[in-house]
């Protein structure tokens, strides 16, 4: 994977910045990759938030999650240049050596966290235009031939009351999904998981998948309350 990487920055196809760039670095949360950490981005004067990878516990991770990181970065480069998509700048490389995705930085956390904080001060106005917003990322994505299959109100994000479509840890181009034979393997969090996943062997996910986990999102943001609530404890689960 190290290889990858630094053959697309040499190559210009990822934009590389200089970790002393970043300043003040603060966990703000981890993933299958490891931690994230929000920072201050100096030359910009802007929040961004690092993902990170740690290359040298490589034997450590399941080669899916390898995968996936790679894929995901792939995925941000074409797809962040919309309004509504979270925003990929390049990736970085700390002084222990292990890169990071500097990504947007949303200041209002996840859909979900700011459903619970403002949903009593929100208007019929305000919740249609989280959603028409949200419809037209995901219509940016689909125009893309980018499939998501992990689309829910946790991997929303809220920057400035505007929403952004992130995590691609799933996501496939439709060439690509077309190819693969495991998409019944229902991952993500059920309540959002279009039922056919649940009953049909192979079944492939695809744009009509995107739009059942919108229509659930479109649910919660009516509502403020989570679709299904008993299913919360569920987040990652495998059938197979």
């Amino acid at each position: 994977m190290e290889e990858w990487l630094e053959k697309s920055i040499s190559d210009g196809h990822i934009n590389y910045l200089e970790y002393n760039k970043f300043t003040d670095p603060t966990i703000i949360g981890t993933g299958a990759f490891g931690k994230v950490f929000k920072c201050e981005w100096k030359d910009c004067e802007l929040m961004v938030a690092l993902k990170c990878l740690k290359i040298d516990t490589i034997l450590s991770l399941d080669e899916k999650i390898i995968k996936d990181f790679i894929k995901e970065l792939k995925l941000l480069r074409r797809a962040s240049n919309h309004p509504n998509i979270i925003s990929f700048y390049g990736v970085t490389k700390d002084y222990d050596g292990h890169y990071h995705m500097v990504m947007q930085y949303a200041n209002e956390g996840t859909l979900r966290e700011y459903l619970k904080v403002e949903f009593n001060n929100l208007q019929w106005k305000n919740k249609l235009c989280i959603a028409r917003e949200i419809a037209l990322g995901l219509l940016f994505l689909h125009d893309n031939n980018i499939v998501h299959r992990d689309l829910h109100s946790k991997n929303i994000l809220i920057h400035q009351k505007q929403p952004k479509i992130a995590d691609f840890g799933l996501s496939k181009q439709i060439n690509e999904t077309s190819m693969m034979t495991s998409d019944s393997t229902a991952h993500g969090m059920l309540a959002y998981v279009e039922p056919q996943c649940f009953i049909v062997p192979k079944y492939k996910r695809d744009k009509k998948s995107d739009v059942y986990s919108f229509g659930i999102i479109l649910w919660e943001i009516s509502s403020g309350r989570p679709p299904f609530e008993s299913f919360d404890a569920f987040i990652i689960f495998d059938l197979d």
